[in-house]
């Protein structure tokens, strides 16, 4: 149960509360729209790496050009709780978003960036693109 509390937690701080967290995969990045926990109940789950029983994450995310895509997860509590972490970190050093990004291609790894070299990246992406759109790419 101490999961579930954990994924609730996850779940309620980083949809709204302007703060927003970008997932990057090679040259795709999204942001997290909605965040749902659902519980596993039988067989006919696509995350079958999970006993029935467990909860998983069903994440509606949004790419700069307003595609949706749902993403089924099981992150690990340490990415979890990694995550409020730095949310934390972000929010008091006054920055209001987070990049996930794979280590490395097809890994499973991920990486967690915020801060300058992000905005200024960012912004820059965002002006030479001919959108009304507040994304990064």
């Amino acid at each position: 149960m101490e999961n579930l509390q954990l994924m609730k937690d996850f779940a309620s701080t980083f949809v709204g509360d302007d703060f927003y967290l970008i997932i990057k995969s090679d040259d795709t990045s999204v942001i997290v729209h909605t965040i749902e926990i659902i519980q596993k109940t039988d067989d006919t789950c696509q995350i079958k790496e999970i006993p029935i029983g467990d909860y998983f994450f069903r994440i509606l995310a949004v790419d700069a050009e307003n595609n949706q895509a749902y993403i089924l997860c099981n992150w690990s509590e340490q990415l979890l709780q990694n995550l409020l972490t730095q949310r934390k970190r972000a929010k008091e050093a006054g920055f209001n978003k987070i990049i996930m990004s794979r280590e490395t291609p097809g890994a499973d790894s991920w990486v967690l960036m915020w801060g300058e070299a992000i905005i200024s990246t960012s912004e820059e992406k965002s002006s030479k693109k001919d959108s009304d759109l507040n994304y990064i790419y």
